[in-house]
């Protein structure tokens, strides 16, 4: 089956929005379909800063949490 996992962040915190994906991706042994990044940006934000979003697209028997 296909699954989507969704990591939400800051647009300067990339590094560590990577190494979350990249633990969560070792740690369940994902099959990695495809990984999409969104940024967005809201003009009155308090921290002046955008949300950053992983989208990745992985096969497994059920979701991996």
């Amino acid at each position: 089956m296909v699954f989507v996992k969704t990591f939400k962040g800051y647009e300067d915190r990339v590094q560590e929005m990577d190494k979350a994906v990249n633990e969560w991706i070792q740690a369940g042994n994902a099959d990695v379909i495809d990984i999409k990044a969104v940024l967005s940006h809201e003009v009155e934000s308090r921290a002046r800063s955008g949300d950053l979003v992983y989208v990745v697209l992985y096969r497994a028997a059920e979701p991996i949490e």
